[in-house]
């Protein structure tokens, strides 16, 4: 079945967009980069594709929106233990915020921001069985521990998009806004229970204290949960013995709703006041700029700086004032980082999307993306209110405020590379546009048809009127089949390489010289992009008492990446200490610093000659 128009747009940039990230490779200051960034772009394109050309009914939607819900809940699970079981799941061990299994927390903040519709949708469908129900408001207890341990304050801004989303369109509003506010009490109850667990709030070294209080922790918790399913339970229950008049339901909406916003900000007001008031919003806007504030500790959520992103918005702009029209190459922001930043830390994304495509791709990458980006939120809500009687409205709701925290998120942060959200975004997008499209079509097919008001069925459609989707051609499989092992090519080619790199520093590391030589140039044949396994192999020559041989590799991967500060740092350390040559090392070291000023290693070096 042929996609909707909006759909076909979004495709065909992006198609365009994979093919200019594609052709960066020719101009990019680090080709190696940006050859895995298509490989990362043509798997993208694949799944636009295959689900944007599926049928998607009913059964689709529930498969996929409970699908994606399931596994963003036993993700949550596992990261949850981290915290209450650090003896036995010891991933959180490093920091205070959750990240594992996905290893970023505001990107495992976000997948929990746009799974939570997905258990609203079945906690507060009035058919459904109340121990069932109960569930769905126990998963939002543990969704909303794990959202909170991340400590994501990104993550409350697409949180807030998507919860505006979702009961905008949704059905069942009073009811889903219930069975959202009891796990919140119950969620913020052990919260309140537990601010005095000093381990769980921050970063220690103290592992059997740790442990001890994320048992602690763990008690609590598990009360929440029981709690919550049992409430949810009791409100099935009574709204299958009572139900309301439309005036009640508005009445209470209103006052549940009233609590809800109101509570939290009548709390927050209060914090302000109790840290200063107007003097403390004039020192959160100061952090905000200057962004010299980078805990981990749960008081980054009291804290308005941006944790570094101003400096690298600067930095992005600034790179692309430089390479305005195409950009210095896709996935090479970190190379733009080194010549840019004003302090030692380093980042290998700008943290917004838009911006980071900008000064990668230039204003034709940034074009060809806005455009991929709009024509899926279009064809995700078109016709939103044609299909209000739906009876999948709220699980289409569900996916649409998935999209949009997602959409809000890429503008705040680098999730866009990390394909488990990416992926899932992809995946709902399609869904939700490919079931807009097909219910759309199957109304039109059916002008007479009972409404799925009066019947509570979608309406059924003659099976000789509904266009059944043809059979792939030959080509377009073929086609199909010649970019999967395409794309499996440039996946494996760089992996292995980049696995002989590592084999060849292990076998320098332990005096086996040959054997490392041997890797290096494996991983330079299989990944001629890179200049990695040339720096290995430039080690492992020096070592050899062959310094001209060293010099000479060194010169090869200044010729390919010629804006990368490290084949000249390890230039003049060669220099230095092969040919004793002090002014050439001197010269060597210079050119690394105008690449990378803040390097701490190379002014050391400088001052060491």
């Amino acid at each position: 079945m042929r996609p909707s128009r909006p759909y076909l747009i979004a495709l065909g940039a992006f198609a365009a967009l994979v093919a200019w990230i594609g052709l960066s490779v020719l101009w990019s200051t680090g080709p190696d980069l940006s050859w895995v960034a298509f490989d990362v772009a043509v798997l993208y394109l694949l799944v636009m594709v295959a689900v944007g050309l599926l049928p998607v009914g009913p059964r689709q939607i529930r498969l996929a929106v409970r699908g994606f819900a399931l596994i963003v809940l036993v993700v949550s699970a596992y990261a949850f233990f981290g915290k209450v079981a650090p003896d036995v799941v010891t991933h959180a061990h490093l920091f205070a915020r959750l990240r594992a299994p996905v290893g970023y927390w505001n990107v495992l903040a976000a997948l929990v921001v746009m799974a939570l519709p997905a258990y609203l949708v079945t906690a507060s469908r009035r058919w459904r069985q109340p121990w069932v129900r109960g569930l769905a408001a126990s998963a939002i207890v543990l969704l909303l521990l794990t959202y909170f341990f991340t400590f994501s304050r990104g993550g409350y801004v697409a949180l807030g998009v998507a919860l505006i989303v979702y009961f905008a369109l949704a059905t069942r509003r009073l009811s889903a806004l219930v069975s959202l506010a009891l796990p919140v009490v119950f969620t913020s109850a052990v919260l309140l229970q537990v601010r005095g667990l000093s381990t769980l709030f921050a970063t220690t070294t103290d592992d059997p204290l740790r442990a001890v209080q994320g048992h602690q922790l763990a008690a609590w918790s598990i009360a929440a949960l029981v709690l919550a399913g049992v409430a949810q339970v009791a409100v099935a229950f009574a709204e299958r013995r009572w139900s309301l008049s439309p005036r009640q339901a508005r009445v209470i909406g209103t006052v549940v709703i009233a609590v809800v916003v109101l509570v939290p900000l009548a709390l927050g007001t209060s914090a302000m006041i109790r840290h200063g008031g107007v003097s403390w919003i004039a020192d959160q806007y100061h952090a905000a700029l200057t962004d010299t504030d980078y805990t981990n500790s749960v008081r980054r959520l009291t804290s308005l700086g941006t944790s570094g992103r101003i400096p690298w918005f600067r930095e992005a702009i600034r790179g692309f004032s430089q390479h305005p029209l195409a950009g210095t190459g896709a996935g090479t922001f970190g190379i733009t980082d080194e010549l840019y930043r004003v302090t030692t830390f380093e980042a290998k994304h700008s943290h917004s999307q838009w911006l980071n495509v900008l000064t990668e791709l230039g204003v034709v990458g940034f074009a060809l993306f806005l455009v991929a980006v709009c024509g899926l939120l279009v064809a995700v809500f078109r016709h939103v209110g044609r299909v209000r009687d739906d009876p999948c409205r709220s699980l289409l709701a569900a996916c649409q405020a998935a999209v949009a925290a997602f959409v809000v998120h890429l503008s705040i942060d680098w999730g866009w590379d990390m394909a488990a959200i990416t992926l899932a975004f992809l995946l709902l997008a399609g869904v939700s546009a490919s079931y807009v499209r097909d219910r759309r079509v199957m109304t039109a097919a059916a002008p007479h048809a009972p409404g799925p008001a009066a019947s509570g069925l979608a309406p059924e459609v003659p099976a000789a009127s509904i266009v059944r989707p043809a059979s792939p051609s030959l080509s377009v499989r073929v086609l199909a089949t010649s970019v999967v092992l395409f794309a499996v090519v440039g996946w494996a080619l760089p992996y292995f390489a980049e696995r002989a790199t590592i084999s060849a520093q292990d076998q320098l590391s332990r005096g086996q010289v040959e054997a490392a030589e041997a890797d290096a140039r494996r991983a330079a044949s299989l990944d001629p992009l890179s200049i990695d396994p040339l720096l290995t192999l430039a080690d492992v020559q020096a070592q050899q008492g062959d310094p001209d041989a060293a010099a000479a590799t060194l010169q090869r991967a200044v010729q390919l990446q010629p804006h990368n500060y490290r084949p000249y740092y390890q230039m003049g350390t060669l220099f230095f200490e092969s040919f004793h040559d002090e002014a050439a090392a001197r010269a060597w070291y210079l050119r690394a610093l105008e690449l990378n000023p803040m390097h701490p290693g190379l002014r050391s070096a400088l001052e060491g000659l």
